[in-house]
């Protein structure tokens, strides 16, 4: 007779009933580095091309700060290199596990949005997975089907519907703006705003009258269906696309593979690496399906925004190289204003500038694209809350929710205003 270990015979009952076990973080721990200067990042460059690190946000400018995650196995050697070369670094999370727990523990308690349901039952204090999203913008549509239509960019790698809402009052040769979320799958914060952005134009539209007459406004929230899905059921720090397997790894990071000065600075031809850009341009689907729309759609959209997390910056191209586009004045004023509408709702801090100028080369890249060769003037990325000194990063609690997706709005809305009336 044949006698299975609990834990194996747990594993073959979860095989065989096509179950997913989540990944679990015990003992990988986030750490905030402080690089004081180009000699510093050299060195981490260095031993991170050895470890493959998942690097949670890069330093503005010199001196400043970076968050990584370690796990048990790489702490050792990036402890050593750190301390051989006297640079400084404080525990921004003890124990990843932890924390997800938490965070796990809320979403058991969310209001689900189920298929049918009425807009206004939209929790817009919580996170929502796939379904529900969908569900919801099923429903506004619905329900406001005067200014509000659905449909979809095409299908994702794994057949998951690019869903979005088109939001505006009707009238002939109307400017368009499009704005999407969750292009990285873990950034969740992103996703969620595009639901706020939703309920604020359909639940208080009179107030968003004027935008609302002179722009049609594209959401999308969920630009990585199938990389947000595997955050949900699989692994809570999934990033990429859902591709592959090339050399043993999955997925693209879908914010280097656009087909604009591709594969030129801050990307990895690593399939392993969180900055892999593709065997090639364009090689994902869900990105074939963004430039297809936005390239058809091109003689009346005025305005493209790429919305991430985190560090509380406000971006304009170009992010392949220290080159700026030709309009630049007029686009950094737009940024001036609306870095500062952004910071007058919470007090925050967000900065504005270049992608290369503020956070780091990415070539390959949203908004390089649509205002290098679609030549979309007010093309703009942000990262949302946290800022550098927070202890959260990706994992942000449901309570700053409607913080973090008001002060981004009012930044956009500023932007789209400038964008129609220019």
């Amino acid at each position: 007779m044949r006698v299975f270990t609990i834990p194996l015979l747990f594993a073959v009952i979860t095989v065989a009933s096509g179950l997913t076990i989540p990944k679990k973080y015990f003992g990988h721990q986030v750490l905030k580095l402080h690089l004081k200067d180009e000699k510093d990042v050299q060195i981490f460059k260095e031993i991170n091309e050895i470890l493959h690190l998942d690097v949670w946000r890069s330093p503005k400018k010199l001196p400043g700060t970076l968050d990584v995650r370690v796990s048990i196995s790489q702490k050792e050697a990036l402890l050593n290199v750190l301390g051989k070369h006297s640079i400084n670094h404080v525990m921004m999370i003890d124990d990843l596990q932890l924390k997800l727990d938490v965070e796990k523990a809320e979403l058991a308690k969310r209001t689900i949005f189920k298929a049918g349901d009425h807009p206004n039952l939209i929790t817009i204090d919580q996170y929502h997975n796939l379904a529900e999203i969908s569900a919801y913008l099923d429903s506004v549509a619905s329900t406001y089907n005067g200014t509000v239509t659905v449909g979809s960019l095409g299908k994702s790698y794994q057949g998951n519907d690019l869903k979005y809402v088109k939001i505006g009052k009707p009238g002939p040769s109307k400017k368009a703006a499009f704005i999407n979320g969750c292009v990285h799958a873990r950034e969740w914060l992103s996703c969620a705003t595009m639901v706020y952005i939703i309920d604020q134009l359909t639940t208080n539209a009179t107030q968003y009258s004027d935008l609302l007459t002179n722009l049609d406004i594209y959401v999308l929230p969920v630009l990585n269906p199938d990389g947000y899905v595997y955050s949900w059921n699989s692994d809570r720090m999934w990033r990429k696309t859902r591709t592959g397997p090339r050399q043993g790894c999955y997925g693209v990071d879908a914010n280097r593979n656009w087909n604009f000065k591709w594969g030129v600075a801050g990307s990895s031809r690593n399939p392993c690496d969180e900055t892999y850009d593709g065997p090639n341009p364009n090689s994902e689907v869900e990105i074939q399906a963004i430039t297809g729309f936005l390239g058809a759609n091109n003689a009346t959209i005025v305005s493209y925004f790429d919305i991430h997390t985190y560090s509380e910056d406000f971006m304009y191209p170009y992010g392949y190289a220290e080159v700026y586009p030709t309009d630049l004045s007029k686009i950094k004023k737009i940024a001036a204003d609306a870095t500062n509408a952004i910071n007058g709702v919470n007090g925050e801090g967000f900065q504005y500038g270049s992608i290369t100028d503020i956070v780091y080369p990415a070539s390959g890249s949203s908004i390089d694209y649509t205002k290098g060769l679609l030549n979309i003037d007010y093309s703009y990325a942000m990262e949302l809350r946290p800022n550098g000194d927070s202890f959260n990063g990706f994992v942000l609690p449901p309570d700053q929710i409607i913080a973090g997706a008001s002060e981004c709005w009012a930044g956009v809305q500023v932007v789209f205003k400038a964008a129609y009336s220019n």
